[in-house]
């Protein structure tokens, strides 16, 4: 049935919320793609109870998440706030977390072995850079196989390399797989899987994400405008097939507010 929000208004930062009457229904891979800063993690967070919603309902598979307890192989993520920094080895603590999840360890191992983090699994989380830390949480995550897996940021603090190998990774899992990133290169490798748009705490779309690189985006207001994206100055941008900047110059979304301040 998929993960829904119905009007969900969450997160509290300078005196407003982060999350603005999000209405999202996710069953099948989709990705959030929208600026650091835009409320996708918090959108996340949202999803899994860590942040409270004020308003609205959030339902998986038709069940209110307030509802749902100890309900291992339904939803994982990779947020590292979810992670013991304990004693525990890198393997030790993926064994604890995959027999708690109902997830594969031999799984997690093969991921991190094609990653190239073979030889960290005897270390412990603090003592890896960042990079390492997102390969192993995205190892834990997927190898849980739960039917949903929400994964923060998954490309980020990776080199190239690891980029398109975690790519694979992330390509070849069962599950309904949510993502979010500020980074624009993914659009081909994804195909069909849906995209939304985020950006100041709102959500608009969905796009087919192998049509992103036919998109630009423009301050124009034209009539076949894909999408309008109101922004809190009042200005208003649109996603077009004709006219303005093409999104895939972008390497992140990052630089959208660059694009619209000076026309880059």
């Amino acid at each position: 049935m998929g993960i829904e929000l119905i009007d969900v208004t969450s997160g509290y930062r300078k005196r407003e919320y982060i999350l603005k009457n999000i209405n999202l229904k996710i069953d099948h891979n989709t990705i959030i793609l929208g600026p650091n800063g835009s409320g996708k993690t918090t959108l996340f967070r949202t999803i899994l109870g860590l942040t409270p919603h004020k308003k609205g309902e959030i339902l998986i598979d038709g069940v209110n998440i307030e509802s749902i307890h100890g309900n291992p192989g339904l939803i994982a993520t990779n947020l590292p706030e979810l992670f013991m920094h304990t004693r525990l080895s890198i393997r030790e603590l993926a064994d604890l977390y995959l027999d708690i999840l109902g997830g594969d360890f031999d799984y997690f191992r093969e991921i991190a072995y094609r990653m190239g983090a073979k030889d960290i699994l005897d270390k412990k989380i603090r003592e890896l850079s960042a990079g390492f830390r997102k390969i192993i949480y995205n190892a834990i995550s997927l190898a849980s196989k739960s039917k949903y897996i929400l994964l923060d940021e998954p490309f980020e603090n990776l080199d190239p390399a690891r980029r398109v190998a975690m790519l694979k990774e992330v390509l070849n899992s069962k599950s309904v797989n949510l993502i979010n990133t500020h980074m624009t290169w993914m659009y081909e490798p994804f195909g069909k899987w849906e995209v939304y748009i985020m950006v100041e705490g709102r959500v608009y779309g969905p796009l087919e994400a192998a049509r992103l690189k036919e998109l630009r985006i423009t301050k124009e207001k034209i009539s076949d405008a894909t999408l309008s994206i109101k922004l809190s100055s009042g200005v208003e941008i649109y996603l077009s097939e004709s006219t303005g900047i093409p999104l895939s110059s972008l390497d992140t979304l990052d630089k959208l507010y660059e694009v619209l301040t000076w026309g880059l």
